[in-house]
């Protein structure tokens, strides 16, 4: 049996890590926030750090890291809560200019969309061209909000490459490779769109993606539908909404519950099968998808052995080279195991 740690970044950090406040990102009013910014030395050196700790201390066969991270404009248009976009520290801003960007026109626009959005949420009046219309605008008015959402992207690959070149000084026969948390890998069209699987390749060995299938139908009814309703998507219906969100994401909507059903029906094993080939696409031989079959996530409506069964088979079909048994082992029943079991014993045959 081969052993590999699972490290996932978490907020818990600023209680745990000393001078963790010293590499905290900093918003659009210059505020500190209780995250991590990417582009701070000191917190590429604690990973790469960790990387080399973690090797040299333990008898590893390999790493899975993940955060679980939206980019800047992700979290002004489908928020988690009202804080202000981040990050705009000198890091950042020495980032931004070496890409050509005027670090106070990208802090300007992050902090007029931010403000825009929060309005639209509270009940302002839309403007005349419609509230998709005004988000458009202010893109239109301020190319830096995508330029600086990219260069944050590229933040996080950097720090990646840091981590993995690390590990391989190490161990150069570890299995390095990242976790895409069920956001960018099923709804966050932002993060989709940024990078391709084949982009992030070359310091992966692979890529783990989410691709809870049953979890997912309370996601998308919670998370997905009503945030974008309240912040640029207010003309457009939720069942258009969600048949849009079907479309741009290449899963069935024939298949995969409507709007009523949303939270009392899973997706079907056909939005795994769909996804994990996208994945396979998007790295191009250049890295492995492993997909996450995921089960018994709290939250999800009841899960059925057989559907497990097929979510597994499907991974496989479509490509996977390997299945995460995912959430928490803790949280799986036995008889849902053993769904998986017979699918790779199958698989196996």
């Amino acid at each position: 049996m081969k052993i590999y740690a699972r490290i996932l970044e978490s907020p818990a950090m600023s209680r745990g890590v000393a001078n963790y406040d010293r590499v905290v990102t900093r918003d659009v009013n210059d505020r500190p926030t209780n995250t991590a910014c990417w582009n701070h030395p000191e917190h590429v050196a604690f990973w790469a750090g960790t990387m080399e700790d973690l090797f040299r201390s333990y008898d590893l066969d390999g790493v899975q890291w993940g955060a679980e991270r939206m980019g800047p404009l992700m979290n002004v248009i489908s928020p988690w809560n009202n804080d202000p976009p981040a990050c705009f520290c000198e890091h950042c801003r020495v980032r931004g200019r070496a890409a050509g960007i005027d670090p106070e026109r990208a802090r300007q626009g992050y902090k007029t969309l931010h403000l825009y959005v929060q309005g639209q949420m509270a009940g302002n009046a839309r403007p005349p061209e419609g509230m998709f219309g005004g988000f458009v605008r202010l893109l239109i008015r301020y190319p830096e909000i995508l330029g600086w959402e990219f260069q944050y992207r590229l933040g996080r690959e950097a720090i990646c490459e840091a981590m993995y070149r690390r590990a391989k000084l190490v161990k150069p026969s570890a299995d390095v490779g990242w976790h895409v948390d069920h956001q960018p890998s099923s709804w966050d069209l932002v993060y989709r769109a940024e990078m391709s699987y084949e982009e992030m390749a070359p310091h992966r060995d692979f890529i783990k993606i989410i691709a809870y299938h049953n979890v997912l139908s309370p996601r998308i009814r919670d998370w997905y539908l009503p945030r974008f309703q309240k912040s640029i998507l207010g003309e457009v219906p939720l069942e258009t909404s969600l048949e849009l969100y079907y479309d741009l994401f290449g899963y069935d909507r024939r298949v995969e519950p409507s709007l009523g059903e949303l939270g009392r029906r899973g997706f079907t094993p056909d939005y795994v099968f769909r996804e994990t080939k996208r994945s396979v696409a998007s790295a191009n031989g250049r890295t492995k998808i492993y997909t996450g079959v995921g089960f018994d996530v709290p939250g999800s409506p009841a899960d059925e052995p057989e559907t497990i069964y097929q979510a597994a088979l499907n991974a496989f079909a479509a490509g996977a080279h390997g299945i995460v048994i995912s959430r928490e082992y803790e949280e799986m029943t036995v008889e849902h195991l053993r769904a998986v079991g017979r699918a790779v014993r199958e698989v196996r045959r």
